[in-house]
């Protein structure tokens, strides 16, 4: 088994590293913030989450040029959550197999993400919460309070679970233990505010900035970028899929009378992660699942567990193997197992990746226009993915269309939405409150002086700009006086 266990810590390691996909959901944010702050980002941020992730690989991706330490501390952070599960289970060694077996280790393994790192700190917090549970000692609630505020300061999705832990595990003791947890999950978010004030002047941007993101597409129904391709049904399935197997075991009557907290909080986990089904999430929780599993079953259950999360590691391991050679369906991003099967009918490979096309565009672009502001459209966000491939001196910025049209138009909100009540009597006075998101005020880009415009389209909605050249993806236009 030891044997077994190496060569397929090896294929994981293999097949991570060389696989082009890097995840496609929120990736971006956490490789640009990175390259940002390292100085070699050549336009300007929009970070909807911490930059804090970004900052501890910044290093790395100056030093090396490419985003790739990000792959291995993904790996280093799986190892560490499959080991914190054997210590935690006191060294069973069915924990380690089952933890190493688990297909979310596998399918986030690639991914430029802190939910990893999130997820082995909410592992610990856990693990303390339940130790300040059966013994009413108040240092483990400290550090599951520090721990939970770290989770939240990388992944600022955490609070949910925070708020979960604190209401499911404190709801009959002390009204000053939940005082001491909350100011114990503040201090864990010290590193969040302090990198807030210094990149923002204002430390608790990052929390407000993703709370009326939220606010705004869950209420509103509005949203500043394009969601990704999306089937609830099928999000839901998979959620529930990715969980460890056996996990409705937790739900007999035996387990859940001498564990009710556990299951309690596990619950109405699974129920905000399906509010939002999202496979990515599992990480969090799974560990803990786990721990509570390997509590009632038996060896037969265990091989059946190993079983079908082999068959599923295979399945979901499948479209990271095709893009280490080939390219899916022309895709800038990659696709992973759920977009593989929401993409089933119509599968394209290619031995072009659609990045390395747009990096040598650009660097033939900076080449022959050096020390030029490019405009980029059509789509608001698409500047990113040229700042993001671009890792060249020669590119004085990359602007957004949406920038560009604000300040063409003499406009700077982009989003904003005021509660106003109408009172029912003949008051004199109204109370509203309004939040928004605007440009940046502080912003020096010359807008008027742009003559050239980047697309990924044979056409640019902005007028006066006509097309000058085509490369290999690229369309590059330029403007008419």
């Amino acid at each position: 088994m030891k044997k077994i266990l190496i060569l397929s810590a090896f294929i994981l390691i293999l097949i991570t590293l060389s696989t082009h996909y890097y995840g496609s959901i929120d990736n971006g944010d956490y490789s640009d913030s990175a390259k940002y702050i390292a100085g070699d980002y050549s336009a300007k941020t929009r970070i909807s989450h911490s930059f804090l992730y970004g900052i501890i690989h910044s290093p790395f991706v100056l030093i090396f040029q490419n985003f790739l330490i990000f792959k291995i501390t993904s790996l280093i952070i799986l190892f560490l959550i499959i080991y914190s599960v054997y210590i935690i289970s006191k060294k069973d060694k069915k924990a380690f197999l089952l933890a190493f077996f688990s297909p979310i280790i596998w399918y986030m393994a690639p991914y430029i993400n802190p939910i990893q790192l999130a997820g082995l700190l909410f592992l610990w917090a856990y693990y303390f919460i339940e130790k300040y549970n059966r013994e009413n000692k108040l240092k483990p609630l400290i550090f599951s309070g520090i721990l939970m505020g770290l989770s939240i300061s990388f992944w600022n999705t955490a609070i949910y679970f925070t708020i979960l832990l604190l209401v499911v595990f404190l709801f009959n003791k002390k009204f000053s233990h939940v005082i001491l947890f909350s100011f114990s999950v503040l201090i864990g978010m010290i590193p969040l505010f302090i990198t807030d004030y210094i990149l923002f002047n204002f430390p608790l941007y990052t929390l407000l900035k993703t709370s009326y993101s939220q606010l705004s597409f869950v209420v509103f129904k509005e949203t500043l970028y394009a969601s990704s391709t999306s089937n609830k049904i099928l999000d839901i399935i998979l959620v529930l899929l990715f969980l460890p197997f056996y996990f409705w075991i937790l739900y007999k009557p035996s387990f859940y009378k001498e564990n009710k907290k556990t299951v309690i909080f596990i619950t109405l986990s699974i129920i905000v992660i399906l509010s939002n089904p999202q496979i990515r999430y599992i990480i969090a929780i799974s560990p803990i699942i786990l721990l509570n599993v390997l509590k009632t079953i038996d060896k037969d259950q265990i091989k059946k567990y190993l079983i079908f999360s082999i068959i599923l590691i295979l399945l979901l391991m499948t479209p990271y193997v095709i893009q280490i050679k080939y390219n899916i369906n022309n895709s800038i991003s990659g696709m992973d197992f759920r977009e593989l099967l929401l993409n089933y009918n119509h599968i394209t490979l290619s031995k072009d990746f659609k990045s390395d096309l747009i990096t040598k565009d650009i660097n033939d672009i900076s080449r022959n226009f050096p020390n030029q502001t490019f405009l980029v459209g059509n789509e608001p966000d698409e500047y990113q993915y040229l700042a993001r491939f671009y890792w060249g001196k020669n590119v004085n910025e990359f602007v957004s269309i949406q920038d560009y049209d604000l300040y063409m138009n003499n406009k700077s909100v982009l989003l904003s939405k005021k509660f106003m009540p109408i009172p029912n009597i003949k008051d004199r006075r109204q109370i509203f409150i309004e939040v928004g998101l605007s440009k940046n005020e502080n912003d020096k880009t010359d807008y008027n002086n742009i003559r050239y415009a980047i697309s990924f389209k044979e056409q640019i909605k902005e007028e006066n700009f006509t097309l000058v050249k085509k490369y290999n993806y690229l369309y590059l236009f330029e403007k008419q006086s």
